[in-house]
């Protein structure tokens, strides 16, 4: 009778499942991988793929102004304890304390304003190193017409939800229903904060989501605005939705988090980064047990790792304290 070889061992099927899920997750993420990959790049480069042109330019640009012979940190240091002892003439001198001497942040910026355009400076100060965008002026639009049910003031037209403060005249003409969101909220923090177990104090609601809803106006369709804690209704005609450049829609790709109330294309985002996060801590684990089966790699590949713990360590800590200098 032929006698059949003998299976492989539970270490060598759990190596192969390892294996070939570090391979299909892999396949599978491969387009996640090379986004967040490039846009890492365009983080840390912001001229590529930029829809403003850009030019960079080197200290040979400042040869012959007064920046060319910057004082060094020190001595712009030193200018300013003379002046300030000139002044202030205090009993005992001012005088250089121990500790760092730096800039508060890596570039200086100007802006030139030109017809039609202008232009964004960027200087690094230590090396006079920099570069120039050109920001194109847009057309100047007619003013949206005003809603005919629009009621206190306007969003500031800055962006980003403010709103200016409302006159005598406007916060008379506000529109407050009922049992809106803002006033359920306030009534419902304090039973929150309780079954939370947290101390009930004061309630200030800072913001809530402004209601965005289409209204028809004598025919005509207009996209209403009503803020419940400000009672204020604005609106304005339906527009085509707002072109953004690829370098734009990559990074908001890269930055986009957290999961909506719903399930949406937004939700489905999310549930791909916390797959990118999962694997790649996988690819990282499953790859030191695929490297631990060479044998051949095992001392040279201690030794990276050693370097690679030291280097990480050593970064982190010098990170650490330059994000938390004040």
């Amino acid at each position: 009778m032929e006698v059949m070889p003998p299976g492989p061992t539970l270490g060598k099927r759990i190596m192969t499942w390892v294996r070939r899920a570090h391979l299909y997750l892999g396949l599978f993420l491969f387009p996640w991988a090379i986004l967040y990959g490039v846009t890492a790049f365009l983080f840390n480069h912001p001229s590529v793929l930029s829809d403003a042109p850009a030019l960079d330019f080197n200290k040979s640009a400042s040869a012959g102004t007064p920046l060319a012979d910057l004082p060094s940190l020190k001595q712009q240091t030193e200018e300013v304890l003379k002046a300030l002892n000139e002044q202030q003439k205090p009993e005992s001198p001012y005088t250089l304390g121990a500790g760092d001497i730096r800039y508060s942040r890596d570039f200086a910026f100007a802006t030139v304003k030109n017809q039609g355009h202008n232009l964004n400076l960027l200087i690094d100060p230590r090396n006079l190193s920099g570069s120039i965008r050109t920001t194109v002026d847009q057309p100047k639009t007619a003013p949206a017409p005003k809603a005919p049910f629009a009621l206190g003031n306007a969003p500031n037209p800055a962006g980003g939800g403010a709103r200016t403060p409302l006159t005598e005249e406007a916060s008379s003409t506000t529109l407050k229903v009922p049992n809106n969101l803002y006033d359920r909220t306030l009534a419902a923090m304090p039973t929150i904060l309780e079954k939370t177990g947290q101390t009930v104090g004061e309630v200030v609601v800072t913001s809530v989501p402004d209601l965005i809803f289409p209204i028809e106006v004598e025919g005509r369709i207009w996209i209403a605005t009503y803020n419940p804690k400000a009672g204020t209704i604005t609106g304005k005609l339906p527009s085509d939705p707002v072109e953004i450049g690829w370098r734009r829609f990559l990074l908001r790709l890269h930055t986009a988090h957290g999961y909506p109330g719903e399930v949406n294309a937004r939700w489905s985002w999310a549930v791909i980064v916390d797959a990118m996060a999962f694997v790649m801590c996988f690819w990282g684990i499953s790859g030191l047990f695929m490297w631990w089966q060479i044998k051949a790699t095992r001392k040279l590949g201690t030794v990276v790792l050693i370097l690679s713990a030291v280097a990480a360590t050593v970064l982190g800590f010098m990170m650490y304290a330059a994000m938390t200098q004040q």
